[in-house]
């Protein structure tokens, strides 16, 4: 009885032992970088903007270094640059969910400037045809006044191109009621 016992016994004691060892490793290693200026988005930044001095807006009165969202589903972060420039940073349903990571760039008159793909899940050679030159030059100057049936989608490629839009009109929404807030930070 014994050493039928014995093996599942010191399976689940070397178990234990892994467990803690990977949750100490963990602890040990992690690095929270919410609310910092990764290379990634500074890079992003700078492909919109230009160089400057980026910052992520944060929530005040928390502990955490918590990014402002002001509440709307899908925004990681808001950035400013402290001339008059605003970035969102956004993730939005196109084909997969959450297949789009953007960082849009919207001027102090509220269109967009800029848009830089942060990463992309999208379908390969369909989807991801949101990212070529053509289509991103089309919601260059959207606005709240845009009609998005006015923007023509990417063949084969009708729910990106609609995650696109929606991402836009996501950003500007955000940008129009908030301006005051975000430049006031």
């Amino acid at each position: 009885m014994r050493s039928s016992l014995m093996p599942p016994i010191v399976l689940t004691a070397v178990c234990v032992i892994v467990s803690a060892l990977l949750v100490l490793a963990y602890n040990f290693t992690y690095v929270d970088n919410t609310g910092v200026m990764t290379e990634q988005l500074s890079a992003g930044c700078e492909d919109i903007f230009g160089e400057g001095e980026y910052s992520i807006l944060l929530e005040k009165g928390t502990e955490k270094k918590t990014p402002l969202t002001f509440g709307v589903d899908g925004v990681d972060a808001v950035i400013t640059d402290g001339r008059g420039h605003c970035l969102i940073e956004l993730e939005q349903d196109g084909y997969a969910k959450d297949g789009l990571h953007l960082l849009i760039g919207i001027d102090r008159d509220g269109s967009i400037a800029g848009i830089h793909f942060l990463s992309i899940g999208e379908t390969p050679g369909v989807g991801t045809k949101v990212q070529d030159e053509s289509f991103v030059a089309k919601l260059i100057g959207y606005s709240t006044d845009t009609d998005d049936k006015t923007i023509d989608g990417v063949t084969a490629a009708t729910f990106s191109s609609k995650g696109m839009k929606a991402a836009c009109r996501k950003a500007v929404e955000l940008y129009a009621a908030n301006k005051e807030a975000i430049f006031s930070e």
